[in-house]
């Protein structure tokens, strides 16, 4: 009956990792087709962010409430962490997965686009041509695929936990003791 029950909670958790995965990757997609990514701005960078978050907390929070209904109304704290970690490990390989697909298959020029605008800020900021040889060895190694689906995957794992420190916290139902 266990496993029952924790496979189910798992296939609640992939559900909503793989609308958060691929809502991430559309949000990435248009924003560099929008020109959003070049037109970049402090301003842009927090709307970016402010929308980043509300969707992981929306997710999560929509995650959560079905795994605890599913358990009867109750979740643990510990529970509802380990399930946002989960979440984010998932949430993570599909976003990265996805963004691994479109830049190795679908559109391979995006690295080159975002070296040449990388190339662009350097000389907008003065540095020598070898400042800028050197920066871009080690700006072409980060934005190979392999190392974007790493990141992504890190990234999202450790957000989604410590948005999962606070979400539980507030979803957390304990039974009962003599229940």
């Amino acid at each position: 009956m266990e496993s029952t029950s924790s496979s189910s909670k798992s296939l609640i958790l992939v559900k909503w990792a793989i609308i958060g995965g691929l809502v991430s990757f559309l949000f990435s997609v248009i924003t560099q087709y929008t020109g959003l990514a070049e037109d970049f701005s402090e301003t842009l960078g927090w709307v970016s962010f402010l929308f980043t978050f509300v969707l992981n907390v929306s997710i999560l929070f929509l995650a959560l409430k079905e795994v605890r209904d599913y358990q009867e109304g109750f979740l643990s704290y510990g529970e509802g962490l380990g399930s946002a970690t989960l979440l984010g490990g998932i949430w993570g390989i599909v976003a990265g997965g996805f963004n691994y697909i479109y830049i190795n298959f679908i559109d391979n020029s995006m690295i080159q686009k975002q070296m040449d605008l990388a190339r662009e800020r350097m000389e907008d900021q003065g540095l020598t041509s070898s400042q800028i040889e050197d920066a871009e060895k080690l700006t072409k190694m980060m934005l190979g695929p392999g190392i974007q689906f790493v990141t992504i995957v890190i990234v999202t794992l450790f957000f989604m936990f410590i948005l999962g420190l606070v979400v539980s916290g507030i979803m957390k139902r304990e039974k009962p003791m003599f229940d």
